[in-house]
């Protein structure tokens, strides 16, 4: 989780960086610990013997005998998790390094070969028909397929009910003890430790709650109470994720990093310590985002911001269209993996921002998850035609046709006025 600002001057000595963003080790075995030297050395062609002979005794290949009489749809599962797990292994010795290199660099690249796993199980989602997708669903999990009641937050907006016999504040309690109100928690304190920037991130919260009061005609667990939307979720949860993430950046931002390797820690204590550390960053820095440095920055970081609320609300989407409850760990699994993707992506995608080379790209998990976010949206799409019937209100239609048209009439006032002042200092 370094920055890639604060990593500028540790890579020229450790890693050598080139224009894609992609990190090689040349120099880092010179500076590392003789105790954990063997973890970074290339051992290919020894993990793909280990992996043929694996393989062999999975696949039974020296027996078919045995392998013949097994059930066929045994068979195809254990070939479909064979397949996964030989990319993975190919990714985690072969797919291009990341920006980041603790705990390993070896984890990120397995953090690569996973989104590309998961894109390549969204393509095959978006080519099947909502019903047999739905179906597919209960290979994941056998609890999935079937047809869920979608809670709606906004039916009854009292605080206080006088009628209740066991308790007057019963939709207060069961809003507070909702299970999306620790992951909102938790979910801004991850954001807060991947952005670090405090603007950005009451963006992205008054932001996701425009979206749900936008898209709440479709979902109707978007129908939320004002108090649950402003004084829940803005005021209460979001602002104290974002504190906690806030607090955990400057603790990082102001320690020294003068790391010792664990062979020179004097005691077993310390070794311990040393070890745990190395799941910590190696050098932290603020990502400096600069919105306001320019129009193109501008929509570069806006873009940004819309990528974070659409992985949000194709979280809502997806478990709408595909049948799939709040609790279930197929949900947990993907907000899992997202996290692991966008810590990287975060970093490329800055590291992107401050490139001053006139020919760039973003780094590979970048592109990655740019792709599974426009892939979800299109299966979103696509199984979710018919099933919202109602229209979105006309106020809520003019109130976004306004914002688009004075973001864009902003945009070219500032072009215009950037353009004739670089024209005047040029004629000058």
């Amino acid at each position: 989780m370094e920055g890639s600002d604060g990593l500028r001057e540790k890579l020229k000595d450790i890693v050598k960086q080139n224009g894609d963003g992609e990190v090689s080790q040349s120099k880092l075995e010179d500076d590392l610990d003789p105790w954990t030297a063997w973890a970074y050395k290339p051992h290919t062609i020894t993990l793909l013997l280990i992996g043929a002979c694996f393989l062999v005794w999975a696949s039974g290949a020296l027996n078919p005998e045995d392998t013949s009489e097994s059930d066929s749809v045994i068979s195809v599962k254990r070939g479909v998790w064979a397949m996964i797990a030989v990319y993975l292994a190919y990714s985690l010795l072969q797919a291009p390094s990341t920006l980041l290199i603790r705990p390993h660099p070896a984890i990120w690249r397995l953090v690569h070969g996973l989104a590309v796993i998961y894109l390549v199980t969204l393509t095959f989602f978006l080519f099947q028909n909502r019903d047999d997708a739905r179906k597919f669903m209960k290979f994941l999990h056998p609890d999935l397929g079937v047809e869920l009641p979608e809670r709606s937050y906004g039916t009854d907006c009292r605080i206080y009910i006088p009628e209740s016999s066991k308790n007057r504040f019963k939709n207060v309690y069961e809003t507070l003890f909702d299970e999306f109100v620790l992951a909102h928690i938790i979910g801004w304190w991850g954001k807060a430790i991947m952005i670090r920037n405090q603007s950005l991130l009451w963006v992205l919260s008054i932001g996701f709650e425009l979206m749900e009061l936008t898209f709440r005609h479709m979902l109707p667990n978007f129908n939320e109470c004002w108090w649950d939307s402003i004084i829940l979720d803005i005021l209460i949860c979001n602002w104290f994720g974002i504190w906690a993430g806030m607090r955990t950046v400057r603790y990082f931002d102001g320690k020294t990093y003068e790391w010792v390797g664990i062979s020179r820690q004097p005691n077993i204590i310390s070794k311990v310590k040393r070890t745990l550390s190395q799941f910590t960053p190696a050098q932290w820095d603020k990502d400096e985002w600069h919105p306001f440095l320019g129009p193109l920055r501008f929509v570069q970081v806006l873009s940004l911001c819309v990528g974070f609320m659409m992985v949000e609300l194709n979280t809502f989407f997806l478990k709408f269209c595909l049948w799939i409850p709040p609790r279930n760990p197929v949900v947990i699994y993907r907000l899992i993996l997202w996290w692991l993707i966008a810590i990287p992506t975060i970093r490329e995608y800055n590291f992107y921002l401050q490139n001053r080379q006139p020919v760039k790209k973003v780094g590979a998990i970048c592109w990655l998850s740019v792709a599974i976010c426009i892939v979800e949206l299109l299966i979103c799409i696509k199984f979710g035609h018919g099933l919202f019937n109602d229209p979105m209100p006309k106020w809520l239609v003019t109130f976004w046709i306004c914002v688009g048209s004075g973001l864009v009439i902003f945009l070219s006032v500032w072009t215009w006025q950037l353009h004739r002042s670089i024209t005047r200092t040029k004629k000058d």
